[in-house]
């Protein structure tokens, strides 16, 4: 084999290692499709996770996938997380979509954007069993127009206390 063989080879085992690494600290990661005529007030996303292990820490991202027609810089969301036991907790998330300069955030093909944005760092979920993470719109325009999908993903933080 010549030098530029295994420089591809060895490039093919880095991009499966690493993306073998991803998968393994996935928890979680759905999204859901939004109405064609818009996201409307009342109109909830659930997703629930099942979490084992306490000890572990994590990252939770929102994902949204609009078109370059959106007419705003970000949208804000209310998050719900019922806990195992029934509490409930809800924060108001701000979702930046696009650069202070205009320019969308994320992957953009064709008109349609996908943003993965980092809501939580290093957090534990302190009760085993099931969480729902329940998310809504709470921008001023009612329905939201051109978001296309709104999900969720949990990851393992990679640092156990």
């Amino acid at each position: 084999m010549n030098n530029r063989a295994y420089s591809i080879l060895f490039s093919v085992l880095v991009t499966c290692f690493v993306a073998a690494g991803c998968e393994q600290s996935r928890v979680f990661d759905k999204n859901t499709p939004i109405d064609k005529s818009g996201w409307a007030y009342g109109t909830a996303l659930s997703y629930e996770v099942q979490i084992n292990d306490t000890t572990q820490s994590y990252n939770l991202y929102i994902n949204v996938r609009h078109t370059d027609a959106y007419p705003y810089n970000n949208i804000w969301i209310n998050m719900t997380t019922t806990f195992p036991d029934g509490t409930k907790q809800t924060t108001k998330v701000d979702v930046p979509l696009s650069e202070p300069e205009g320019e969308w955030m994320g992957n953009c093909v064709d008109g349609i954007c996908f943003n993965t944005t980092l809501i939580k760092s290093d957090f534990f979920l302190p009760q085993k069993g099931k969480y729902t993470f329940t998310l809504e719109q709470d921008m001023r325009m009612n329905p939201v127009p051109d978001i296309l999908d709104v999900g969720i993903r949990v990851e393992k933080f990679m640092v156990t206390r």
